[in-house]
């Protein structure tokens, strides 16, 4: 992704303290020498135009219930349309408070008590709890391993189905593992959606964070046009733009009838978006493209830096990435029970396997300063040259 001449240069290099911000990622450790590298939110600065929206926004003293802005939708579409040439309209959009909530709200639109939601671990752990159990059940197909390629085992799904599944829940681009789906592998995804008559939801949250230059996120709604009647894809700025305390996030769904079905699973559970995550989000998609190019460009030194010096840790392999700042690395060869604690006590902080579904794995999040990246992978080295 080429960076514009006239776009200013943005700050990815500068620590930004969190101290005092009741940050989630940092305050974990308060108290404690461990550098966290395992929530993903982004150690960056925010894109100046956004900071410039809310402080526009906040001059206004009154923070009531909103309705989405003016000029939102159409930043969302138009961004859609430039970047995947997918043409969306604006009553397609249904806005919600985060990705979460939507996942929660198709177990609850589309799944009565005794029926079954399929999910491919290893996954992104809300995945895992979006259903009401022990209403509902959730079947677990594991992604099968081509190569160092994860993907989706479709005659292992087709399998798993039973007359009681109503919902495939899919992580495109798929976090933890990395993975950008081809065109076709989501097209053979679709198809066995409508064989069995499933409710697909399409978590592409992560679809602005392709870092490997020689593919390209294909929306699930665009592989397989024919799902059109049972599909709900989710998407946000939250990740691309450091924005997720601000919740605000969407679901597109064509279907008119669908569409109803899932605003009634977010009645009284799914509460309205604050005033100030319209007016990020809005400026984001507008305004923030350079700013986002610019750290694509960042994160793939980072992850240039982290392949680079996990290959030079004995009995850790990093799986190849496609997509996010989340790194996947396969710690089974150190023989430990519990690698994430073993590198917390040596002062890294990193997301354990197990909480998505594959134990002897770690979660990395890359999307912080290099040098930060820096002293985390000189403590893993040291930690591992000292067993």
């Amino acid at each position: 992704m080429n960076v514009h001449p006239d776009e200013p240069a943005h700050d990815f290099d500068t620590v930004i303290p969190r101290d005092g911000t009741a940050s989630l990622k940092w305050d974990r450790y308060a108290g404690r020498d461990v550098l966290p590298f395992w929530v993903a939110d982004m150690d960056f600065q925010v894109a100046p135009v956004i900071q410039e929206a809310l402080l526009e926004r906040i001059q206004h003293p009154i923070y009531g219930y909103t309705l989405p802005p003016t000029g939102l939708a159409e930043a969302v579409i138009s961004h859609l349309s430039a970047e995947y040439d997918w043409s969306v309209e604006a009553d397609w959009i249904v806005w919600l408070p985060g990705v979460v909530p939507g996942l929660a709200a198709a177990c609850r639109a589309f799944c009565s008590t005794g029926e079954e939601a399929l999910v491919n671990p290893p996954i992104y752990h809300h995945f895992f709890d979006s259903h009401e159990a022990p209403r509902q059940r959730l079947i677990e197909v594991p992604l099968q391993q081509i190569g160092q390629r994860r993907t989706y085992d479709i005659e292992a799904m087709r399998a798993a189905c039973t007359d009681q599944t109503r919902l495939l829940m899919l992580c495109s681009p798929h976090n933890p593992v990395g993975t950008v789906f081809t065109a076709e592998e989501l097209a053979e995804i679709g198809e066995l959606g409508i064989e069995r008559d499933l409710i697909v939801v399409s978590d592409e949250i992560h679809c602005d964070l392709v870092l490997d230059e020689t593919v390209h996120h294909v929306p699930t709604a665009l592989a397989c046009p024919a799902l059109a009647p049972q599909l709900i894809t989710l998407m946000s700025a939250s990740k691309t733009f450091n924005i997720a305390g601000l919740n605000c996030s969407f679901a597109i769904i064509a279907d008119k009838a669908l569409r109803a079905r899932f605003a009634a699973g977010c009645r009284n559970l799914v509460p309205p978006v604050p005033p100030l995550a319209y007016a990020a989000t809005r400026a984001a998609y507008a305004s923030g493209q350079g700013w986002r190019r610019q750290l694509i460009t960042y994160l793939q030194g980072n992850l240039a830096l982290l392949a680079e010096r996990v290959a030079d840790m004995p009995g850790l392999t990093l799986l190849p990435l496609q997509a996010t700042y989340l790194a996947w690395i396969d710690a089974t060869a150190l023989g430990l029970d519990d690698p994430q604690a073993f590198f917390e006590e040596q002062g890294v902080g990193l997301s354990n396997g197990q909480q998505f579904g594959q134990s002897g794995y770690l979660r990395l999040n890359f999307a912080c300063p290099r040098s930060m990246l820096d002293a985390g992978l000189s403590r893993m080295a040291k930690a591992l040259a000292g067993r």
